[in-house]
């Protein structure tokens, strides 16, 4: 797990620098001291405005959606809170804080509907729960790069059999890693109540039958789109179609 989180900064921090051009970089700093101080001054609705206005200009990070989930979880907006933490879940899912912080605001939430369980591959796999898509990638592409250069020194040294057999392993592993990151990814969207309540319908109509009722931060899984209506499920047995523009994803 030490390892995992080491790699995970590292990786992180490539990932945020090797995105900003150099004339870019001060003013993004910048603009994150800003919005980290106005945390700091309990300012959060300041913050929060500041730490938006850096996504709606493209950046993307896991730390900047982690501090916009923070600011949001200040100013009682638990729905934006939790939006932001799933958000920033897919970039630094190995952060114990953030987990931490997910659990609570699902909590402060009426319905405290928790994460869909992990499924059998994610148990199999399971430090892909602790690396986002792009560290498994560059992972292994370091492995391909060192499994190449084993091949050719294997040639000349045969006792590197060995070496060269878990390298071979470990690509194919780490290939097979991405693919169930992917799958996950893909499978299961996940989506948050951002409305104070949300009545879930029968139909794509707002004078459909109401099944039940969600409320804000509430987790539900979308399953369909039509128009301007999703169709979301909470379990088997309750599902039904809500608004587009009152869920975030």
């Amino acid at each position: 797990m030490k390892t995992a989180k080491i790699l995970s900064f590292i990786f992180t921090a490539l990932l945020i620098f090797s995105s900003i051009q150099p004339a870019e970089s001060s003013d993004y700093l910048n603009e994150v001291v800003r919005a980290n101080n106005l945390y700091t001054e309990k300012k959060y609705s300041e913050s929060a405005q500041v730490y938006e206005s850096l996504v709606n200009k493209g950046e993307r990070n896991g730390h900047l959606y982690y501090n916009l989930g923070n600011a949001y979880i200040r100013m009682g907006k638990t729905g934006y809170a939790i939006l932001n933490y799933l958000k920033a879940l897919k970039w630094i899912p190995g952060n114990e804080n953030l987990h931490a912080n997910l659990k609570f605001a699902i909590q402060q939430t009426q319905d405290k509907i928790e994460l869909p369980p992990p499924g059998t591959l994610n148990v199999l796999f399971f430090w892909v729960n602790d690396f986002n898509i792009n560290e498994l990638i560059y992972f292994a592409m370091f492995l391909n790069f060192t499994f190449w250069i084993c091949m050719a020194l294997w040639i000349y040294f045969p006792a590197l059999k060995i070496a060269r057999n878990a390298l071979l392993f470990l690509l194919l592993l780490s290939f097979a890693s991405i693919g169930v990151k992917i799958k996950n990814e893909s499978d299961i969207q996940i989506g948050v109540v951002l409305a104070n309540s949300l009545e879930v319908k029968s139909g794509r109509a707002a004078d459909a039958i109401t099944l039940f009722q969600l409320h804000e931060g509430a987790l539900i899984t979308v399953t369909d789109k039509h128009d301007n209506w999703l169709e979301v499920r909470i379990n088997e047995k309750q599902k039904g179609w809500v608004p587009q523009n009152l869920i975030g994803t």
